[in-house]
């Protein structure tokens, strides 16, 4: 493991190097002024392509290792062709869940969180072999994130749980911790005999210091909770003090046999994490469902402080950052649509009226509405996320039932897929990837899991009008560090195996 000290301070530098433009750091900014092209056009090409019927939330992930992206949808798996269309097969593996290479042999498995449970190892050649699971000892609307919560190379596993019925029993959370032999320990409820009734879980290092942290979405009015890594794979609940809680502005419910006391804050069903205004830290976006009471949390954009703090301050207090109120919002996912080099959002809605709507990112996580001008408002859905399923190098929307073809425009772009070959799991799941163009910096984090929905593992960065040579910069889980130089428009694969070894805090360990 790491020295999370040493690993802190290294963060730290390229914060610094961030605010300063330090030579011998990172410089960590924003474009200054947009780039120039022709506007992006979307076509619904559900039908087209093959996708009919994946209606189900969505787990995107390389199964077969030909270098495109399959999808799981509910119980329906499609395989991608490469051509840009899909053909329906019939896999073991099946149901709402999780893509991650759990054994590290190089395979993505499937974790399903349907009935209680169940993990499918996957053999090659389309095969899928039950493997041990302890189970999901009381289901109810489960979710699954993964994450290497301890930084031993293997991946730890967080399913959500909700109530069994409106008022009545709420079956907690399960934390479940790898063991060497790949199976998992017994689960755990973080919170001790108590529950929320949660809708979905996010795990991001959001105070940069070396460990996974989970941000976990809670309905009911019930409060978010923000679970705060020690790098052992313990947790303290800090949302309170992060600024990530929620606003508790009218009432309090009483506590019963399955809650304590709480004070009104979020009915949250999805949140997501990312850099949303490029300065190097990873801010939140709160989907909050809200009833029109005023008191009731509207969506929040959280933008992340940095160092030395690492609080969050949200900056959609009365639609202050574009993200104007509908009443059923549900789901969220954050993709550079148009390449452009910052983030954009696309949020669900489940209520009749209400309509998903893509926001557009001015590169300061300040947004406005396109949805209508791009034509992709859709109906009632959880489901939602990006990918680059033609590999054209846009990308592509699913959402609704619906996908989404980016027609694409002139601005540059770049994917990075990462590969732990060494210390670290072999999704690469926790790795920090950064890419530098022009001196401006963008950066990702190779997740597994948003709030029920999973987006590809490979990370795609848009790069504007920039045509040359970029660098890549990528801190594995185990502290590895990789640079690399390569060419835009293209897939780059860094390999932990070709990286330095655990970071040290001398010179040889800053990057230049």
């Amino acid at each position: 493991m790491r020295d999370l000290n040493d690993f802190a301070k290294f963060i730290c530098c390229l914060a610094v190097a961030a605010a300063l433009s330090q030579p011998g750091c990172i410089s960590i900014g924003k474009r200054d002024k947009p780039c120039t092209s022709e506007p992006v056009v979307f076509e619904d090409v559900t039908g087209k392509i093959g996708l009919d019927g994946a209606a189900g939330l969505l787990a995107w992930g390389d199964y077969d290792n030909d270098g495109d992206e399959d999808v799981m949808s509910g119980n329906l798996f499609f395989r991608n062709n490469g051509d840009g269309t899909f053909s329906r097969v019939e896999l073991t593996a099946r149901g709402e869940g999780v893509w991650a290479d759990f054994d590290n042999d190089g395979r993505l498995d499937f974790l399903s969180v349907g009935g209680n449970g169940a993990l499918f190892r996957n053999a090659g050649e389309g095969k899928f072999e039950a493997a041990p699971f302890s189970g999901n000892p009381k289901p109810s609307m489960p979710r699954a994130a993964c994450a290497d919560a301890n930084n031993d190379g293997r991946l730890d596993l967080y399913i959500t749980n909700y109530e069994v019925q409106f008022g009545g029993p709420i079956n907690p959370d399960a934390f479940y911790l790898a063991r060497a032999d790949g199976t998992f320990e017994a689960p755990v409820n973080l919170m001790g005999k108590w529950a929320w009734a949660a809708r979905g879980a996010n795990w991001a290092d959001f105070d940069n210091d070396g460990d996974q942290d989970l941000y976990v979405s809670n309905y009911r009015l019930m409060p978010n909770q923000l679970w705060v890594n020690d790098g052992r794979g313990r947790f303290e609940d800090q949302a309170k003090a992060r600024g990530v809680y929620g606003d508790a502005t009218a009432g309090k419910e009483p506590a019963s046999p399955y809650y304590p006391a709480y004070e009104y804050t979020g009915h949250t069903i999805g949140s997501c994490w990312g850099d949303l205004n490029n300065d190097g830290n990873l801010d939140l976006v709160v989907v909050n469902f809200s009833h029109p009471p005023a008191f009731q949390n509207r969506a929040q954009v959280a933008i992340n402080s940095g160092s030395p703090d690492y609080r969050f301050t949200n900056i959609n207090k009365n639609a202050a950052a574009g993200i104007y109120w509908q009443e059923s919002y549900a789901k969220g996912a954050l993709g550079d649509y148009d390449n452009d080099g910052d983030l954009d959002l696309y949020i669900t809605t489940v209520y009749a009226g209400d309509r998903g709507d893509l926001f557009e990112n001015d590169g300061t996580g300040h947004f406005k509405p396109i949805g209508d001008k791009m034509n992709v408002r859709t109906e009632r859905s959880y489901q939602v996320s990006w990918a680059d399923y033609d590999n054209d190098g846009d990308l592509d929307l699913f959402a609704g039932a619906r996908v989404f073809c980016n027609g694409g425009n002139r601005h540059s772009w770049l994917k990075v897929k990462v590969i732990g070959d060494a210390d670290s799991n072999r999704s690469g799941i926790g790795a920090r990837v950064w890419v530098i163009a022009d001196g401006r910096s963008q950066v990702r984090e190779v997740s597994c899991g948003n709030s029920g929905n999973q987006d590809p593992l490979v990370q795609h960065f848009g790069l504007g009008d920039h045509e040359g040579k970029v660098q890549v910069k990528v801190l594995f889980p185990s502290g590895r560090f990789g640079t690399w130089k390569t060419m835009p428009r293209s897939t780059f694969t860094a390999m932990e195996s070709k990286a330095r070894k655990p970071l040290r805090l001398n010179r040889e360990s800053i990057p230049r």
